[in-house]
């Protein structure tokens, strides 16, 4: 029988006073399968994920490109396992999608009614990104985490006045802020729905909002002390990636955008999410959908901008699907014929279980679609480069090894944690491009001979800094995205720092 209408079956013959005992068990299932399934995980660690652990070594209040908050949750991770395994390294984000889909089931059973908080919590730890998400651990993690629980804390301020819901509101904030500079998008969303709701015991119109907002500020002001200290290096990275240079729209870039969307949300949900944006323009809609439409619309419309001005990632609009999920699922549960919701859960119920055995066989040919595509390619090969790059410190005393470009730093970084040489990157001017120019540059602290892997063969720039360069050839690399790369020896360094 399909998962959607299991799940329906079995809610048909339950009372309200289950609910809540029947989301705890479903929600404790899904845990159990994404754990056992990361466990037997067998895709190497992205670059990103690598970059991750590598800033989770020493723990600060900023990194070239990111708030801390997730080294320090990588950092907890791995000290609770004794281990730098992949597992560990991810064990955060199962069990933090899994608190998330908590605080949407209490923000929808606040909102609505308990139904609604069970089909909406379900919804989330199903929605085809959380599956795959799940799988990886990224700062979009503790960034949905922190918005969900900011979210029922502002639900809760509106509703019943206390202090206690000001300060958990302005926690969540600021913890989100320490995650992904997104979070701020959060406050914007308020005072747009103070706008559109024109009374009186809107949050942003009593002061228990703006000491939440206070207390984030606080919490953030280590990091921009960082940043002051560290030349504002997020804050540069940050502009780079929007990157803004004059009106040339990217038609091609928004289509891909919305479309993916439809992936990121599930076809249905983001076609009924979709359906009622327009329908708002002509029905009175409840005060309840004014504010999930405030907290998901305009961060969905900034990035669909963002998208047409530059470029725009499937997962820079995943805080909008906190608000438009309990939406949703209120529409589903209550407005329109059961079918939808039963086709819809069918739907990730599949990529659910087809994520979940699919990551048990990401090594290099064990998933291979027709046509020959591997869906995991781009997390192989750095334990092949690591092999390689390892037997030719074997060969030779050498004091340490040099990576020329951000993936490879933190490929290298992670892969050759074990072994005695030091790892550091080539920084090819005064401006740092990443955290390990920044950090560990060579120039600063690694003594000849090193050895330099780099995916060019081109060595001008090395000739210009070593006297004695010895190409040591290409090496093949069996899988994954990086086919091959150069070593060589570099002896005579002119001009140490």
């Amino acid at each position: 029988m399909p998962y959607g209408q299991v799940l329906l079956r079995d809610m048909n013959s339950e009372t309200s006073t289950d609910y809540t005992r029947f989301f705890a068990l479903v929600i404790a299932v899904i845990l159990l399968i994404r754990l056992v399934s990361l466990w037997f995980n067998n895709s190497e660690l992205f670059f990103d994920e690598a970059q991750y652990w590598f800033w989770a070594q020493e723990l600060e209040f900023g990194y070239f490109s990111k708030p801390p908050l997730l080294a320090w949750i990588i950092a907890a991770t791995t000290s609770l396992c004794g281990s730098d395994s992949a597992f560990c390294v991810r064990l955060a984000a199962p069990l933090f999608h899994v608190g998330t889909a908590v605080f949407v089931f209490l923000s929808a059973k606040t909102l609505f009614d308990i139904r609604t908080g069970f089909w909406a919590g379900v919804f989330y730890a199903t929605l085809p990104a959380v599956s795959l998400s799940s799988t990886i651990i990224s700062t979009d993690v503790p960034l949905l985490f922190c918005w969900s629980v900011a979210l029922y804390a502002y639900i809760r301020l509106q509703e019943d006045y206390q202090l206690k819901w000001a300060l958990l509101l302005g926690l969540a904030i600021g913890l989100g802020l320490n995650a992904k500079y997104a979070m701020a998008y959060f406050v914007g969303c308020a005072l747009i729905h103070a706008l559109v709701e024109q009374q009186e015991y809107s949050p942003p119109r009593k002061s228990g909002f703006w000491i939440a907002v206070a207390i984030a500020v606080a919490m953030l002001v280590p990091n921009i002390l960082w940043n002051v200290n560290h030349d504002f290096v997020t804050a540069s990275h940050t502009g780079d990636n929007i990157g803004w240079a004059g009106f040339d729209p990217n038609w091609t870039g928004l289509a891909e955008f919305f479309g993916s969307q439809f992936g990121v949300f599930g076809p249905i949900l983001f076609g009924i999410f979709i359906a009622t944006i327009l329908r708002m323009f002509r029905d009175n809609i409840s005060s309840g959908h004014r504010l999930l439409l405030s907290f998901s619309l305009p961060v969905l419309l900034l990035i669909l901008l963002q998208a047409v001005m530059s470029k725009a990632y499937a997962n820079w609009a995943a805080t909008t699907y906190i608000a438009a999920t309990i939406l949703v699922a209120e529409i589903m549960v209550n407005r329109i014929p059961r079918a939808w919701l039963k086709a819809s859960m069918n739907i990730h119920g599949v990529v659910f279980v087809a994520i979940a055995v699919a990551v048990c066989f990401a090594g290099p040919g064990q998933l291979v679609l027709p046509g020959g595509a591997e869906p995991f390619k781009r997390t192989q090969g750095a334990s092949l480069i690591a092999d390689a790059v390892g037997q030719e410190l074997k060969a030779y005393d050498y004091s340490g090894v040099i990576t020329t470009d951000r993936k490879l730093s933190a490929l290298m970084q992670y892969n050759l944690r074990d072994r005695k040489e030091s790892i550091r990157a080539w920084r090819y001017s005064e401006v740092p491009r990443d955290h390990f120019e920044l950090k560990v540059p060579f120039q600063k602290s690694l003594r000849d001979p090193a050895l330099v892997v780099t995916r060019s063969d081109n060595v001008d720039y090395m000739e210009d800094d070593f006297s004695k360069v010895t190409p040591l050839g290409e090496r093949k690399i069996a899988a994954g995205e990086i086919g091959k790369v150069y070593l060589f020896r570099l002896e005579g360094h002119r001009k140490f720092q």
